[in-house]
């Protein structure tokens, strides 16, 4: 792994949900940029692939199974990373359940709403809980959660999904502002990538071409097309950059 460029040389990184898609993407990026990184996910097998590419290009990893939002297995998995390495720099909260897609007036959307806000809304707020008080006691961090357009645009059909990543961006302007003293930043990304959920869903439903019309720089991101603001938002480079909501997504959300 080559030197130059290394923007997370001596930090620690926690990525969630990084057994494909844009967690993965995310935790390689990280890696390369000289990070020390713990992934997490609920499948072990995809998280050891992850953790071999990331291996074989010379980076340290490890890989970690956790169920979002569950209490208990979040603070175990940030002991697991103050256990290997003394220390978090770098909180990525990118798990979320995504549950079917459901008229309001259905009556399994309270049900789908808990499922949503479990894991996306309260797995985000355990992990950077019990992130906190290691990040105060080095003197700072930098926390990335994950928002969606769809939470801004409420799609019909999507509310469980939409609230539950309107509530994260709630989270991240509180915690931006409450935490900012303790130089602890928080920014959401709303990101628009082709990772393995995307495609299965645009698939289903039939809605390539309506959701691809939407974006205005005419094509689909990939994993890969999110990662570099990831790293930015994670690094020292966004020094003076709290409480923002970025979207990576092409276009389909101008602020």
């Amino acid at each position: 792994m080559s030197t130059e460029g290394r923007m997370l040389q001596g930090k620690v990184a926690m990525v969630t949900g990084a057994g494909q898609g844009i967690g993965e993407a995310i935790a390689l990026a990280f890696a390369e940029a000289g990070a020390r990184v713990l992934i997490t996910g609920r499948t072990q097998a995809k998280l050891d692939r992850v953790a071999d590419r990331i291996r074989a290009n010379g980076g340290e990893v490890a890989a970690f199974a956790a169920q979002a939002g569950d209490p208990c297995q979040s603070v175990a998995t940030v002991d697991r990373a103050i256990d290997a390495w003394g220390r978090v720099d770098v909180l990525v909260n990118n798990a979320h359940t995504f549950t079917d897609h459901l008229a309001l007036d259905d009556p399994r959307m309270e049900a789908n709403c808990k499922i949503d806000l479990q894991s996306g809304f309260f797995g985000s707020l355990q992990l950077m809980q019990a992130c906190y008080p290691h990040m105060v006691r080095q003197g700072g961090g930098s926390i990335i959660n994950f928002g969606s357009d769809f939470g801004l645009r409420c799609e019909p059909g999507f509310l469980a999904y939409a609230a539950s990543k309107e509530a994260i961006r709630a989270l991240t302007r509180t915690a931006a502002r409450e935490w900012g003293r303790q130089g602890i930043r928080v920014n959401t990304i709303l990101p628009r990538a082709l990772s393995p959920k995307a495609v299965a869903y645009l698939e289903e439903t039939g809605t390539h071409d309506f959701e691809l019309a939407k974006i205005a720089l005419g094509r689909f991101g990939e994993p890969d097309d999110i990662a570099p603001t990831a790293l930015f938002l994670a690094s020292d480079a966004s020094a003076f950059v709290t409480g923002q909501t970025i979207g990576v997504e092409g276009g389909v959300t101008m602020f």
